[in-house]
C-alpha cells in the first residue's frame, strides 16, 4: 500500500495544487487587493510624511516669526535671535530670566 503508484500521484497532485492555490492567493494578495503592497507603502510614505509636517509644525508654535520675514528683514532677525536665541554682541552681557 505504501509503494502504490496511484496513491503517490494522488498525493503529488494534491501537494502542487496546494502550492499553486498558495502562490495564486499570495499575489492576489501582494498585487491585485484593495489592500495590496504598493497602496501600503505608499500610506507608510504619506505617515512619515505627516508625522514630519506634526514636528515642523510643533517646532514653529513658539516661532513668531515665518523663515521668509525673518530673511527679509535685518532688524528682526536680529531681534530673532536675541529674544528666541540668547545671541548678543560681544561687548554685551546678556542676564537669562527664567521662570519656574
Amino acid at each position: 500500500m505504501e509503494n502504490d503508484p496511484k496513491l503517490r500521484n494522488r498525493f503529488r497532485f494534491f501537494i502542487i495544487l496546494y502550492v499553486v492555490t498558495f502562490l495564486l492567493f499570495a499575489a492576489y494578495l501582494f498585487f491585485l487587493s484593495d489592500h495590496n503592497f504598493k497602496t501600503h507603502r505608499d500610506l507608510n510614505r504619506k505617515i512619515e510624511n505627516l508625522e514630519d509636517k506634526i514636528s515642523n509644525t510643533k517646532n514653529q508654535v513658539g516661532n513668531i516669526y515665518t523663515y521668509e520675514q525673518l530673511m527679509a528683514d535685518s532688524a528682526l532677525l536680529e531681534k530673532y535671535g536675541r529674544e528666541q536665541l540668547n545671541m548678543h554682541r560681544p561687548e554685551e552681557d546678556v542676564f537669562v530670566i527664567l521662570h519656574e
